[in-house]
C-alpha cells in the first residue's frame, strides 16, 4: 500500500507541476505582454493566421487536458498519467512539431499526422468512455469507474455495434502506431538522458560556484525582481522537467497504446468472437499499411528518368504528354520539396552526429542507426537530393513551355505560406492577378488636337496589405503611339508629384530594382516591344489597421501618351498582365469627363475600354514634322484601297512548335490554310519547322506541301533558338521577309543571350491568339534593326509588308493608318506649303514633334553603325529630347538626390543600354534542413543556449513591457 501511496503521489507530482508550471508561464508572464499584440498583429496579417491558429492550439492543449484532468481523473493517479502520457503529451508534441517543423505535408506525412491524431482521440474515447460495446457481457475489461460513462452523442446516433467496430479498427492502428512512435522517439530519449543527466550535474557545480549572484543582483538592482524569483526559476523547472518526462515518453507511450489496443481487441473479441477480431483488426491494419504503400511513392523518382533523355521522335514525344499530369506533379513535388519534407534521405545525418559524438559508435554502427531511422521516417524525408529543385524548375519549363512559378502558382502559394516566407517586394510571378492593391479611382482624359491627341491616365491606389506592395502592368498601345510622361505623388497635387527622367534602359533598371531593394520610392516605364510597355511603381503604402502612420496612406501616378486617331476613335492601353493590383464596382471610374459604372465580372476584368471615340470626325490629313538635324518625319492617311497583298517574292516562314502553341492549333491551320491559297500561289514560300531539344528542325520547301494537322506540339523553344535553327538549316537561300509564327510565347523563359547571327531580311513575328508581355532584348533588336514589326494575324503582316514595299524607300513603316516617311532633307516648297500638309512650325502642330520623334527612332535604328554605342545614345539623345519612352530609352521617377547621383553614375558606365530579362521568378526562401547537422554540441553548450534562450526572453519581455507603459 505504501508503494503504491508514493507512486500516485509522484504521478500527481509530475502532472499538476509541469502542467501549473506551463499555465503559468503562459498565463502569467507571456500572454499579458505580447497577447494583445499577437492578436493585432494577426488580424493586420504581419504574423500569419495558420501560425497564431498552431500557436494557440498549442498552448490550449495543456489547458484543455488539465481541466479534464482535474474534473474527471482528479482522485485517479495512475488515470492521470495514462492521460498525460497518453493524451496531452503526444498532442502537445504534435502541436510543437506543426507550428516548428512540419511545413506542407504531403499525403504520406498527412496519412501519418491524421492516424496519429485518430489514435490520441480514441485513446481519449477509451479513457473518458470506456469500451463502446455492450458492457454486460464483458468481464474484467474495465475499471468500474468508467463503466457508467454516458457514451457521446455520435456513438449513440450510430449505435453500438458500429461503435464498437469502428473502435476496433481504431485501436488495432492504435498498436501500430505506439510500435511506431515508441521506436522512433527512442533515438531521441537516448541522448536526452545523458544530457539531462550531465546538465543536472553542471548546473550543481555552477550553482555552488555562485557565478550566478552578480547577475541576480543585477536584475534586483534594475527592479527586474520578478524575473529574478519567478520566470527564470520556472522556467529551469519547466525545462528540466520536459526533459526528464520526454526520457521515458517512448517506453510509456509504446505501452500505454499497446496495451489499450489489446484491451480494446479483448473486449471486441470477448463479444463478437476472436475470429471477428482478429479478422477486423487485420483488415484495418491491411488496408492502411496498403494506402500507406501507395502513397509513399513519390512521383518524381520515375518522372525525373522519363525526361532525362529529350524524346527522339514524335511517338515518344506523344507518349508523354500523355503523361503530363504524373510528369506535372512529379516536378512540382520534386521543386517544392523543401517546403513539404524535412530534409533529403542523404542530407539527414543528425541521429549519426548525435549518436557518434555522445557515444562514440563506430561509424558503421552510426551510420546503421541513420539509415533504420531513415526507414522510420521515409514519409517525411524526400528522396532524391537538394539539386532537384533547380532541375525541376528547368525540366518544367522545358517540357511545359512555361515557368513554374507561372504554371503552377497556388501549389507555390500554398507551399509558401506554410513557412514564415519573407515575400520579396518586387511583384514577381506568384502576385499575377493577386488582389493586394486596390485600384480606388481611375480618370482618363482627352485633350484632341485634329489627327491626334493627348491622353492621361490618372490612378490611385490603396494597399490592402501591411506590406509595401509593388504596382505591375504589361500593356500595349499602337505603334505609332508615344509615352510622354509618368509621374508618382503622395496626394493629387500636380504640383508636388515627382518628375520623370528619361534615361538608358539598362541604367533605369538598374537604379530601379535597387531602390525597390532599398524599398525607396521609384517608378519605371519601359517599352519592351514594338507596341509593348512595362509599368512598375513602388510602394504603395502598407495598410495598418491598429499601428496607423503619419506617412501616406495610397500612391496617385499619372501616364500619358500621344496616340494617332484610328477609325475607332482613340486607342487605349490594353491590358496583358497585372500584377498585385484590382479593381471593382467600388472603384471610382471618370473616362472622358463622364463617371463610368461597372458591375459584376466585367467590374473586375475590364481595366480601360478599347477605344474612346472621337468628338471630332474630319477627315484624317497628312502630317509632318521637321525635328533637330534636317530630319523630316511625314505621315499620310492610307485607306483601305492603298494596302496589298505581295507577289513575286520569297517568303521564309518559320513555325514555333512549342507545347504552348497546341492551345492554338485551329489557329495555326487556319494561317496555312490561307498561306495556301494567297501567298503560296503568287510567292515562293519555304517552311521551316522549328523544334524543342532531341528533334532536329525541317524543311518543307514548298509550304502547299504542309500537313498543320499532323503537328505535334512538345517542349519549349524561345524565339531566338527558332531564328538560329533557320540560319543554320537554311544554307545559302536567301528571302525577300522571313515569317515567324508563334503564340503568347512565355517571356519569362526569355534569357540575356546574343543573337549569334545577323537577319538581313525584316522579320516579322506573327502572335496567333495575341502578343506576348514583351521581347528579349536581342529579339527585339533583330525585329527592329531588320525593319520588321509584330503582328496577330499572317494577313495583317504581309499586307503591311507589302504596302511598306509598294509606298517607297523613304517608307519607315505602315502602321495604324498611317504610311510613315523618313528624309534628311527638307522637301519642295511646293509640297511643303500644300494645304494637305500641316508642319511642325504651327504651334498647334507642335504637339505632333513626339510622335515623330518616336519614327524617327524606328528609323535610325535600321541604319548599320560601326559603333552600336554610339548609335544607341543617338537614338537615345531623340528621346531625351522629345521626352518618349522608346524601346531604349525608359522613364524612371525618382523622389531625392541620392538616387539621381546613383542614375548619374549607371548613365556613364558603358552597360547603360544593357537591360536584363525581368522574368519576374521570385527567389523563395527555403527553409532550414532541421535533420541536417555539422557537429553536436557538447551537453554543457546545450545548457549555455537553453539559458541564453531564456535570457533573451526575459529581455524581450522586459522590452515589451516597457514599451506598453511608455
Amino acid at each position: 500500500m505504501k508503494i503504491k501511496q508514493v507512486f500516485d503521489g509522484i504521478f500527481k507530482t509530475i502532472f499538476w507541476v509541469w502542467n501549473l508550471t506551463f499555465l503559468s508561464i503562459v498565463y502569467l508572464g507571456i500572454l499579458p505582454i505580447i497577447g494583445g499584440p499577437l492578436i493585432k498583429a494577426t488580424i493586420d496579417g504581419i504574423i500569419p493566421l495558420e501560425f497564431s491558429l498552431t500557436m494557440a492550439a498549442t498552448i490550449a492543449v495543456p489547458t484543455v487536458c488539465t481541466v479534464i484532468g482535474a474534473r474527471r481523473f482528479g482522485k485517479q493517479p495512475l488515470q492521470l498519467m495514462r492521460w498525460f502520457y497518453g493524451v496531452e503529451a503526444p498532442l502537445f508534441l504534435l502541436c510543437l512539431l506543426r507550428l516548428f517543423l512540419l511545413r506542407e505535408l504531403t499525403p504520406a506525412s498527412s496519412q501519418i499526422i491524421a492516424t496519429i491524431a485518430l489514435c490520441i482521440a480514441a485513446f481519449s474515447v477509451e479513457m473518458l468512455y470506456g469500451y463502446l460495446g455492450k458492457r454486460e457481457n464483458v468481464q474484467n475489461i474495465f475499471d468500474s469507474q468508467n463503466s457508467h460513462n454516458k457514451q457521446p452523442r455520435f456513438f449513440r446516433l450510430i449505435g453500438e455495434k458500429r461503435s464498437a467496430w469502428l473502435q476496433l479498427g481504431c485501436h488495432s492502428l492504435m498498436v501500430v502506431v505506439g510500435i511506431w512512435a515508441a521506436t522512433l522517439l527512442i533515438y531521441y530519449a537516448v541522448p536526452v538522458a545523458l544530457y539531462t543527466l550531465y546538465g543536472f550535474f553542471f548546473v550543481v557545480i555552477q550553482f555552488f560556484k555562485f557565478t550566478w549572484v552578480s547577475p541576480f543582483l543585477e536584475m534586483f538592482k534594475y527592479g527586474d525582481w520578478a524575473s529574478a524569483l519567478i520566470w527564470i526559476p520556472l522556467s529551469f523547472i519547466l525545462f528540466g522537467l520536459t526533459c526528464s518526462l520526454f526520457v521515458v515518453m517512448p517506453s510509456l507511450y509504446g505501452f500505454l497504446y499497446i496495451h489499450s489496443g489489446r484491451k480494446i481487441w479483448q473486449s471486441f473479441a470477448a463479444q463478437y468472437g476472436k475470429n471477428k477480431a482478429l479478422i477486423g483488426s487485420l483488415g484495418v491494419i491491411a488496408a492502411w499499411l496498403a494506402i500507406f504503400s501507395a502513397l509513399q511513392q513519390q512521383p518524381q523518382v520515375a518522372v525525373m528518368k522519363m525526361l532525362a533523355t529529350p524524346p527522339a521522335n514524335d511517338t515518344v514525344r506523344q507518349t508523354l504528354l500523355a503523361k503530363s499530369d504524373m510528369i506535372r506533379s512529379g516536378l512540382v513535388n520534386a521543386y517544392l520539396s523543401p517546403y513539404r519534407y524535412l530534409s533529403t534521405v542523404g542530407e539527414n545525418n543528425h541521429i549519426y552526429e548525435i549518436y557518434k559524438n555522445i557515444w562514440i559508435f563506430p561509424d558503421g554502427a552510426a551510420q546503421t542507426l541513420q539509415n533504420s531511422y531513415n526507414f522510420l521516417m521515409s514519409p517525411f524525408l524526400y528522396q532524391g537530393s537538394s539539386a532537384d529543385v533547380e532541375k525541376a524548375e528547368k525540366l518544367y519549363g522545358e517540357f511545359f513551355d512555361t515557368e513554374l512559378q507561372k504554371g503552377e502558382t497556388e501549389a507555390v502559394k500554398h507551399a509558401v505560406q506554410s513557412t514564415s516566407n519573407r515575400e520579396e517586394a518586387k511583384a514577381g510571378l506568384l502576385n499575377v492577378n493577386q488582389e493586394k492593391v486596390w485600384l480606388q479611382s481611375q480618370e482618363v482624359t482627352v485633350k484632341e488636337n485634329g489627327d491626334w491627341a493627348d491622353v492621361q491616365l490618372y490612378e490611385v491606389y490603396k494597399n490592402q496589405t501591411p506590406n509595401l506592395q509593388e504596382v505591375f502592368y504589361y500593356f500595349s498601345l499602337p505603334e505609332s503611339a508615344a509615352v510622354t510622361g509618368v509621374w508618382l505623388g503622395d496626394t493629387g497635387d500636380l504640383n508636388k508629384r515627382f518628375v520623370f527622367t528619361v534615361s538608358p534602359r539598362g541604367a533605369a533598371q538598374q537604379v530601379y530594382n535597387q531602390q525597390v531593394v532599398e524599398r525607396v520610392d521609384p517608378a519605371l516605364l519601359e517599352q519592351i516591344g514594338p507596341k509593348q510597355y512595362r509599368l512598375r511603381a513602388f510602394p504603395i503604402p502598407a495598410k495598418r489597421e491598429f499601428t496607423p502612420t503619419e506617412g501616406p496612406t495610397e500612391m496617385h501616378l499619372w501616364l500619358t501618351y500621344k496616340v494617332m486617331r484610328q477609325p475607332q476613335g482613340w486607342a487605349m492601353p490594353v491590358l496583358a498582365e497585372k500584377r498585385n493590383i484590382f479593381w471593382n464596382q467600388n472603384t471610382r471610374r471618370t473616362i472622358a469627363g463622364k463617371e463610368v459604372k461597372y458591375s459584376g465580372k466585367e467590374a473586375r476584368e475590364t481595366w480601360l475600354p478599347p477605344f474612346l471615340p472621337a468628338v471630332a470626325q474630319q477627315p484624317l490629313t497628312a502630317q509632318q514634322a521637321i525635328l533637330p538635324g534636317g530630319n523630316i518625319i511625314s505621315a499620310k492617311p492610307l485607306a483601305d484601297a492603298n494596302y496589298s497583298l505581295p507577289q513575286g517574292k520569297k517568303f521564309a516562314v518559320i513555325l514555333d512548335t512549342s507545347r504552348s502553341m497546341a492551345v492554338a492549333s485551329k489557329e495555326v491551320k487556319e494561317t496555312f490554310e490561307w498561306l495556301k491559297a494567297n501567298a503560296a500561289g503568287k510567292n515562293a514560300v519555304d517552311l521551316y519547322v522549328a523544334s524543342a531539344a532531341g528533334m532536329p528542325p525541317k524543311l518543307v520547301e514548298d509550304v502547299r506541301n504542309f500537313d498543320a494537322a499532323k503537328v505535334t506540339f512538345y517542349g519549349t523553344i524561345q524565339l531566338k533558338d527558332m531564328l538560329q535553327q533557320f540560319a543554320q538549316l537554311r544554307g545559302d537561300k536567301s528571302y525577300d521577309t522571313v515569317f515567324l509564327v508563334s503564340d503568347r510565347h512565355s517571356y519569362e523563359l526569355s534569357d540575356d543571350r546574343k543573337l549569334k547571327l545577323s537577319i538581313s531580311s525584316p522579320l516579322w513575328t506573327v502572335h496567333l491568339g495575341g502578343l506576348p508581355p514583351g521581347y528579349d532584348d536581342a529579339t527585339l533588336k533583330a525585329i527592329q534593326d531588320s525593319g520588321g514589326g509584330v503582328a496577330t494575324d499572317m494577313k495583317e503582316a504581309m499586307q503591311r509588308v507589302a504596302t511598306t514595299a509598294a509606298s517607297g524607300e523613304s517608307t519607315v513603316s505602315v502602321v495604324d493608318g498611317y504610311a510613315w516617311s523618313y528624309a534628311k532633307t527638307p522637301q519642295s516648297k511646293k509640297i511643303a506649303k500644300s494645304a494637305a500638309v500641316v508642319e511642325s512650325k504651327n504651334a498647334g502642330n507642335e504637339g505632333f514633334k513626339p510622335i515623330a520623334a518616336r519614327q524617327l527612332i524606328t528609323a535610325l535604328s535600321k541604319q548599320k553603325s560601326s559603333s552600336q554605342l554610339t548609335q544607341l545614345d543617338a537614338m537615345h539623345a531623340v528621346a531625351k529630347n522629345f521626352k518618349v519612352v522608346t524601346p531604349y530609352s525608359s522613364m524612371i521617377v525618382l523622389v531625392n538626390d541620392a538616387q539621381r547621383e546613383q542614375l548619374k553614375a549607371a548613365e556613364a558606365k558603358s552597360d547603360r543600354f544593357d537591360r536584363e530579362v525581368e522574368s519576374g521568378k521570385e527567389e523563395l526562401s527555403k527553409p532550414n534542413n532541421p535533420l541536417n547537422v555539422s557537429g553536436v554540441p557538447e551537453p554543457e553548450e546545450w545548457l549555455l543556449l537553453t539559458v541564453g534562450a531564456i535570457g533573451l526572453l526575459v529581455i524581450f519581455l522586459r522590452q515589451r513591457r516597457a514599451k506598453m507603459v511608455g
